[in-house]
């Protein structure tokens, strides 16, 4: 496994890019053993003309400013140093992102690992937790002895790669899953069982009814209606649940249309596999459906809200 850390400078110009200042990496043999190779270059900028505050702040930026190197030389040179390397990780997701951005805007192949394993996220995972921790954080945590300064990306590398010693391994493998994954991994749930829907005259009327709308925590049962579906394609749906003791998870709903027009289907909280994660995340950038009740359901909101106001008339009144 190859840690890797990046330092950059986000311009004031036009230019959308963050460009690289220092690359540094370290080698495992694996996920919490030790570092068996460093890898540690500083480029000159060459996009940017102007420093941001955070980038004038870095302890090494001299050292960037008098290179030598430029990012195409540096980036070739770190790609022969980790040779068939397959599994990365780095403290956060913005790293990968970043050199790729850098990689395209100097047209050179991007940065494709096998695993890209978010050590930060694992690290929040292993304190019982999905908020962002900071690495300083993390290694006074740890008790790891910090000998070298912050904001140097071969010493944030270092410092990210000895906190793995203190991440389960289940806990780094879902790591590598998209961030926004996690929040329905958190609470395993036994396998539920799906309820019928339909048949219905119209697919509008099917996405509203009662037995589409009603869901549940999968477990402690509190009921949960759903307000709204996103779906990539028609036939299948998927909303977000919210239990206030449990956390987050998906409910899907699948419809189809009989011979005679009418529109039947089952609605539950299936088994989160991948294909599962990987429809529902191509429906969160598909199309939003508000969910909206039938006029008999509002004309007894309305008629309850009209009694309501009567009542609290006549208790003023009577006062």
């Amino acid at each position: 496994m190859i840690v890797l850390d990046l330092e950059w400078n986000r311009g004031y110009d036009k230019t959308p890019l963050d460009e690289i200042l220092q690359i540094g990496a370290v080698r495992l043999d694996r996920p919490g053993t030790r570092i068996v190779d460093t890898f540690n270059v500083f480029i000159k900028p060459q996009v940017h003309r102007r420093l941001n505050r955070t980038a004038k702040a870095l302890p090494e930026i001299d050292a960037s400013l008098t290179s030598t190197l430029d990012f195409p030389t540096a980036y070739h040179s770190f790609l022969s140093w980790c040779g068939g390397e397959t599994d990365f990780a780095a403290w956060g997701a913005d790293d990968f992102d970043t050199l790729n951005q850098n990689a395209r805007y100097w047209r050179l192949p991007t940065l494709e690992p096998q695993a890209i394993y978010d050590l930060q996220t694992a690290f929040s995972l292993t304190m019982g937790t999905l908020q962002n921790i900071a690495l300083w954080w993390a290694v006074e945590y740890c008790q790891i002895p910090e000998c070298f300064s912050y904001h140097n990306a071969l010493h944030d590398a270092m410092y990210t790669a000895l906190t793995a010693a203190w991440v389960p391994e289940d806990l780094l493998e879902l790591s590598a899953r998209p961030r926004w994954t996690l929040r329905y991994l958190m609470h395993p749930y036994p396998p539920q069982p799906s309820h019928p829907v339909g048949p219905h005259p119209s697919l509008r009327s099917a996405l509203n009814s009662r037995a589409a709308r009603k869901g549940a925590c999968p477990l402690c049962g509190e009921p949960i209606w759903i307000q709204s579906w996103n779906f990539f394609q028609p036939g299948t749906y998927y909303t977000d649940l919210l239990c206030p003791s449990h956390g987050h998870f998906l409910c899907r709903l699948t419809l189809s249309q009989r011979e005679d027009g009418h529109w039947t289907g089952h609605q539950g909280i299936p088994d989160l596999t991948q294909a599962v994660l990987k429809d529902y995340g191509r429906a969160k950038t598909g199309t939003h459906y508000p969910c909206r009740g039938g006029s008999k359901g509002r004309r007894r909101y309305r008629r309850r809200r009209k009694d309501h106001k009567h009542e609290r008339n006549d208790t003023t009144q009577a006062g």
